[in-house]
């Protein structure tokens, strides 16, 4: 399919937040008027930073689809057949063109791009402007704008390509343009990624976070881990390395992370996640959280299609298929298991996430987080790239987890390859229900099947559909 960027078609939307306000600036580079306001000053461009974090949080993107939404119920980690938003994921009915599932798959794509092009809206314009930023304010700007152009166009390629490489992908927008953009190859896209991620850990080389300063006076600066902060962006290039198949590399980036892990990510103490009071429990291990979003809605969200849910949206899962996935029945696992225990919920016969639920007068510390990079998603690459070169290491670095999740019960150092293999995705549908991660980890394994689920898997499962009219941003 020929696909066409322009940048006329979408008008788009820069949503600012600060303490005392809220503003809506429309970005319309075809008379690039209103960009140029924005970027007369130092506090524009970090308004405009803002806001596309602030795209980022909305529910068509990681405030719901793309991580507890769409994305773990196309993963198959719920049971579907009678909920009216997502049933045409079910095990009978799976498919990604009903009118019911289309229009997701078409706004996740366009406001994927819409984030994109805030971020090139930035991008284009910062350089010509460093003598208006003070202290370290450019390399950070222009680091984040870069890492999030690459988180985003990372996604796109788990969700709308092929994990051949080789084969035509999606278009990589690096300006705001009206010039025609093609799709390019996994590999040349692959290459612009890689090369965003390296210039954004340059840029960010001077990031507080490195020093283990998560928090700031400063309000641009506070709360690094809610940003795409340096380690961040080393933990997004250990992903893009992995999907890319170069192990090297990603082993060398995660271990980048891990190595600063205990000072800067420690692991969740079983005291945060078991206080007696749910407003003490923190249910995302935000300790751990390498990037997460704000999302400053999540109580409302998370009532909607969870918590508080009517029977037509609720997104649940039954009893036994809980209890398979945390091997309750396998002793000093399951029972012991903080996620089982904590961030599930039994509701009747079925079970529930219970990781984003938002109580009555929560610990602003760890309220409306929705974590997208995470401590223990290093320690699975590296075992991942492990096996076949050191399986002790590997074996190590799940034990590893599953001892700072209460496990007590070891995995085996004579585990086969194999083995390890299996235990890295049980492991992975344990630690990340609910954000979205299970879909693109089957696929880059090329899984057979979704863990749980009948339906063998093939392009039409793991391939969204690209839209059918062109997409054309910012003319």
């Amino acid at each position: 399919m020929r696909n066409r960027i322009y940048a006329s078609l979408l008008t788009l939307i820069v949503i600012v937040s600060c303490a005392s306000c809220k503003k809506w600036l429309d970005v319309q580079p075809s008379t690039k008027i209103k960009s140029d306001v924005l970027f007369e000053t130092e506090q524009g461009y970090k308004d405009a930073l803002l806001g596309c974090y602030a795209i980022m949080k909305t529910e068509q993107l990681y405030g719901r689809e793309l991580t507890f939404g769409f994305m773990d119920a196309a993963a198959a980690q719920y049971d579907l057949f009678n909920n009216a938003t997502y049933r045409d994921l079910s095990t009978f009915n799976f498919t990604y063109k009903t009118t019911l599932l289309r229009p997701k798959v078409d706004n996740i794509w366009s406001s994927m791009y819409n984030v994109i092009a805030n971020a090139n809206n930035i991008l284009d314009h910062i350089d010509q402007d460093k003598a208006l930023f003070t202290g370290t304010n450019y390399q950070v700007i222009k680091g984040e704008a870069l890492a999030i152009r690459a988180y985003v166009h990372l996604d796109l390629m788990r969700l709308f390509a092929s994990t051949d490489l080789t084969k035509v992908a999606i278009p990589y927008m690096r300006s705001l343009t009206t010039e025609v953009n093609p799709r390019l190859t996994g590999n040349e896209v692959m290459k612009l990624l890689l090369q965003d991620l390296q210039d954004a850990a340059t840029n960010l080389s001077i990031d507080p976070i490195k020093n283990g300063t998560k928090r700031s006076t400063s309000e641009f600066m506070n709360n690094r881990h809610q940003r795409l902060n340096y380690f961040a962006v080393k933990g997004l290039a250990a992903r893009a390395y992995l999907w890319q198949g170069d192990k090297v590399n990603a082993l060398a980036n995660a271990m980048e992370v891990m190595s600063s892990g205990n000072q800067i990510f420690p692991w969740i103490q079983t005291s945060n996640i078991a206080a007696s009071l749910e407003k003490d429990r923190d249910y995302t291990f935000s300790t751990e959280n390498l990037f997460s979003l704000n999302v400053f809605d999540l109580k409302a969200i998370g009532n909607t299609w969870v918590f508080a849910a009517l029977p037509a949206n609720q997104l649940q899962k039954s009893s036994f298929a809980y209890n398979t996935m945390f091997q309750t029945t396998v002793a000093g696992v399951g029972a012991n298991d903080i996620r089982y225990l904590y961030t599930t919920k039994a509701l009747g016969t079925n079970f529930i996430v219970n990781k984003f639920y938002q109580p009555d007068n929560y610990n602003p510390a760890y309220a409306t987080m929705i974590p997208l990079l995470r401590r223990s998603e290093m320690n699975y690459i590296a075992a991942e790239c492990n096996i076949g070169v050191n399986n002790q290491a590997a074996i190590d670095l799940l034990n590893e987890v599953r001892t700072n999740r209460g496990i007590v019960t070891p995995l085996a150092n004579t585990l086969t390859e194999v083995q390890i293999q299996a235990e890295i995705l049980i492991e992975f549908r344990k630690e990340f229900q609910g954000e979205g991660q299970l879909f693109a980890y089957c696929k880059r394994t090329k899984a057979a099947r979704f863990p749980n689920n009948s339906t063998n898997l093939t392009d039409t499962q793991l391939i969204l559909p690209l839209p059918d009219v062109e997409i054309e941003f910012g003319r």
